[in-house]
């Protein structure tokens, strides 16, 4: 066999086989053994090709093609496509707000409280500030009785209401010059304002009331006539039978020490007139009151709950403008009475510690001890250690009030938590002390009556 008989079988040999045969033995690899590797290795071959459902086919790329080219020549039909597809997309974006608005209401009816309207929340601002400090002229009216206008001080006080001393506006009030149940008195009106909904808007109604606060005017003279007659008691009763029990009655007496400075030179001319050996007008003196008599008639008035008083005079520099400026104050202290009144209910006797319902800190059971030592904190006379103490025994207010009913007697009741000690803090040396009968009757006191007028002091 020859070079070219070997070149031929080399190339019909495998590459593998070649490649052995011309790097020598070592190098070499047999035909079988070559066979019985690969018969060993398992090789798949590739699953056949398929078009997947995205790719488009060949009818379809034509149909692209096509329709591509007409729209190149026909622009009317391109416009026309577009539309459709803005018209399709302006319906989904409907559906979408549509359901957007539905999934709304339905949260609103789930329980979700919907935000309040603009109308509303301009009436709650109007609505608020009807008790506003800067506002609250605006809802007063003063009704004042002729014969005050006429009065010496009724000229002053007219300018007060409309010309006030700071010369801020919202300190200038309305009045009304007409006739009073009582002659020569001045009340307060205030305009209420109720909001209410009618066909789901907002609507005002507003009411005139009647403060239960009036101002009476008398002159010292007029006075001194009727505690003279023996009739002054009975008129200042008539007159608060007239408006009532909780009505507010304050008597502003006008000329007063001029009354007494005329009744202190009628006797010092008496005396003179002695001297000289003159007469003297007994029955002049005699009407006179003296300022003992008038002291004693007034305060009278006052232990008694009818009615309190004040003295005014003409001075030589300011005139009645002290009288004047009474009324303004006690004016703008029953304008600004609703609003005070609700600042002292919410935080007056250290009750700023009320717990809101809608807040953790109302249901933590750490938080409502600490209430609970607050609430028996307004006792008078009650401190810290006296108050852990009685929490400790009583963790809660139903409980001390159950064991108040399981008392056999009401002494017992009383003295429930009298024994109960209460270690010292306040000595380096500590031990304990009785809470106290005292203290344990003001809590009983505190805790179980229903008379709004008892005290818990004895």
């Amino acid at each position: 066999m020859d070079e070219f008989d070997s070149m031929l079988e080399m190339a019909d040999a495998p590459l593998h086989q070649r490649v052995a045969r011309k790097f020598g033995s070592g190098n070499e690899t047999n035909t079988d053994s070559f066979t019985e590797i690969t018969g060993r290795v398992s090789i798949t071959p590739p699953p056949p090709y398929e078009p997947s459902d995205s790719e488009e086919s060949t009818s379809e790329r034509v149909k692209n093609i096509l329709s591509s080219i007409d729209n190149v020549l026909d622009p009317k039909k391109k416009s026309m496509k577009t539309n459709q597809i803005g018209k399709r997309k302006n319906e989904s974006s409907n559906i979408n707000t549509e359901n957007k608005a539905a999934k709304k209401r339905g949260g609103a009816t789930s329980g979700k409280s919907a935000k309040p309207s603009k109308e509303y929340k301009e009436a709650e601002k109007i609505f608020t500030k009807q008790t506003d400090k800067h506002e609250v002229n605006k809802y007063m009216l003063v009704c004042i009785d002729p014969q005050v206008v006429s009065s010496p001080p009724g000229s002053e006080i007219l300018n007060f209401l409309t010309n006030p001393p700071t010369s801020k506006p919202e300190e200038v009030f309305q009045y009304r010059v007409e006739n009073q149940n009582v002659p020569s008195t001045l009340t307060w009106k205030r305009k209420v304002l109720y909001l209410n909904d009618i066909g789901g808007m907002p609507q005002f109604q507003e009411r005139w009331i009647d403060e239960q606060r009036t101002l009476l005017f008398a002159s010292a003279d007029e006075l001194a006539a009727k505690i003279l007659d023996d009739t002054f008691q009975t008129w200042a009763q008539s007159i608060k039978s007239l408006y009532g029990e909780h009505h507010q009655l304050t008597l502003v007496v006008y000329n007063y020490n001029s009354y007494l400075k005329a009744d202190k030179n009628a006797q010092e001319r008496a005396k003179k007139a002695a001297v000289r050996g003159e007469s003297v007008n007994i029955r002049r003196n005699g009407n006179r009151v003296s300022d003992y008599l008038f002291q004693e008639a007034l305060l009278s008035l006052s232990i008694d709950s009818v009615m309190d008083y004040r003295t005014f005079d003409k001075d030589t520099s300011k005139g009645w403008k002290d009288c004047a400026g009474m009324v303004f104050h006690h004016t703008r202290a029953v304008a600004e009475a609703p609003e005070k009144l609700k600042k002292n209910i919410s935080n007056s006797a250290g009750f700023e510690f009320y717990a809101k319902a809608d807040v953790k800190d109302s249901i933590s059971p750490k938080n409502l001890l600490e209430y609970w030592k607050q609430v028996l904190m307004q006792v008078t006379t009650m401190s810290l250690e006296r108050a852990n103490a009685i929490v400790m025994r009583y963790p809660s207010p139903s409980l001390l009030i159950e064991a108040y009913r399981n008392c056999s007697s009401h002494k017992e009741a009383e003295l429930l938590l009298a024994n109960i000690e209460i270690r010292r803090v306040d000595t380096i040396v500590g031990g304990t002390r009785r809470l106290g009968d005292e203290i344990s009757r003001k809590i009983y006191c505190a805790f179980t009556t229903s008379d709004p007028l008892s005290l818990l002091n004895k």
